[in-house]
């Protein structure tokens, strides 16, 4: 897996969905992949915009914390749409 950090600052609305993602353990319990999903854009340094994604908790953090034109630092994954999978977000001042 590949780790990124970058800079920028919000340019959207925070997404808040919840969805239903789940999987089987055996015949009689399920369990919960995820339940929610933030979905934002956000403007790197070099002007480009690029759509960040987090589920659970971080989702939770996203929703409450993050608004627009709000200056972040953002730790996560990049996927196979060259979208970030976020692992953390630091809201700076």
């Amino acid at each position: 897996m590949n780790i990124i950090f970058i800079l920028g600052k919000v340019v959207s609305n925070v997404e808040y969905n919840f969805i239903y993602d789940k999987y089987k353990i055996d015949n009689c319990n399920e369990k919960y992949k995820h339940i929610v999903i933030a979905k934002v854009k956000i403007e790197i340094l070099n002007k480009s915009v690029v759509n960040i994604y987090g589920y659970d908790d971080i989702a939770d953090d996203m929703y409450r914390n993050l608004k627009s034109n709000s200056n972040v630092m953002v730790m996560g994954q990049i996927d196979s749409n060259m979208e970030i999978n976020v692992e953390n977000v630091i809201i700076l001042i």
